[in-house]
């Protein structure tokens, strides 16, 4: 099974991934890649050099960065993976055109924010709440154009999990998710 991970900014996907790895799944991190790539380049990763990089990889594949992470399931004979995370429709169809699901993750803004803060994954995660603010615009809402729209890739997925409760309510959740995409 193949499923593509779509989630607001500090939602959790992290967290969902995690689970799924429990579960049997392999992992294949777009923002990893996409940092790796930075990296040579000698670029911050911030969130606006991630999200640049993304559009010129969109332009070059079909897919965009999943397309490189789906070649390597392949090559590797992976059957049951992960690829975190869908920010665009294109690349929710290409999840689907390559037979998987959009699993989505959702949570309030504030628990987003204090979760994205804490966590301090980089310069991404360093910034105030109206920079966090700015960012949910521009990504989840489609304010960049033709780039992220989050909000409309969680609309089409095929599940969604509100990770705004304790981890055991949403583990059931993954559960049931699971079973819808089966």
């Amino acid at each position: 099974m193949i499923i593509g991970i779509t989630g607001t900014l500090g939602s959790g996907k992290g967290t969902v991934v995690e689970y799924l790895k429990g579960k049997g799944f392999t992992h294949y991190s777009s923002s990893g890649v996409l940092k790796d790539i930075l990296a040579q380049r000698r670029a911050p990763a911030t969130r606006e050099n991630l999200s640049k990089l993304a559009d010129e990889l969109a332009a070059q594949h079909e897919g965009g960065i999943l397309h490189i992470s789906h070649q390597m399931a392949e090559t590797a004979g992976i059957e049951n993976y992960v690829l975190e995370s869908i920010h665009r429709m294109s690349e929710a169809d290409y999840i689907r055109k390559i037979g998987g699901k959009v699993l989505g993750v959702d949570a309030d803004m504030k628990t987003r924010y204090e979760r994205a803060v804490k966590r301090k994954e980089g310069e991404k995660d360093n910034v105030t709440f109206e920079q966090f603010v700015a960012d949910t615009k521009r990504e989840e809402e489609g304010a960049a154009g033709m780039g992220p729209n989050i909000r409309a890739v969680l609309k089409s997925a095929d599940a969604i999990v509100m990770n705004d409760e304790s981890l055991e309510d949403l583990y059931l959740q993954i559960e049931e998710a699971l079973k819808k995409l089966s």
